[in-house]
């Protein structure tokens, strides 16, 4: 029986007043995405404005979670 990959998540709040906020939104989204490896690629999706939500699916929950943590920063 092959191990099944665990889909872990994480809710996040963005918000920025600046006058081209929405790009420096943007950018984070990206270097959230980049922050992800082959083995544990990250995904954001907008669910709505501000709420975002990031996911990963991998085998090894400790990476999962540190990955997740790491886009998050």
């Amino acid at each position: 029986m092959t191990p099944q990959p665990l889909k872990i998540r994480a809710d996040v709040e963005m918000t920025c007043f600046n006058y081209d906020g929405i790009y420096h939104i943007q950018a984070a989204m990206r270097a959230a995405e980049a922050a992800g490896s082959e083995d544990c690629p990250v995904k954001v999706k907008l669910v709505a404005p501000p709420n975002y939500v990031l996911t990963t699916q991998t085998l090894d929950k400790d990476l999962g979670v540190e990955m997740l943590s790491k886009a998050c920063e």
